[in-house]
């Protein structure tokens, strides 16, 4: 669920994809690629979802959220993940 960032965005359900690196790129379900340029961010996926680009472009049903905009609804969370990342990419 989205508790921080864009306000209109608070309280919506979302899919979590994947955890996606500074510097990495990821590809959304439109085909459209999009590149993380600061701090872990997760991608998620949800129909509602409008990601403005700075070309004026946008993507569509998905978008990087950061970890702490989120806040799981099963009593997970996603420190785990970050942790594993962090793991792999200096590991």
């Amino acid at each position: 669920m989205v508790v921080g960032g864009n306000p209109e965005l608070f309280g919506m359900e979302v899919r979590t994809v994947r955890l996606v690196m500074p510097g990495e790129a990821a590809t959304g379900p439109d085909g459209r690629k999009a590149l993380n340029v600061v701090r872990p961010k997760w991608m998620c996926t949800d129909s509602r979802i409008i990601t403005p680009l700075a070309d004026g472009s946008s993507l569509d049903g998905w978008g990087f959220f950061w970890i702490n905009h989120l806040m799981p609804i099963d009593g997970d969370d996603f420190s785990h993940e970050y942790e594993k990342k962090k793991e792999l990419s200096h590991g």
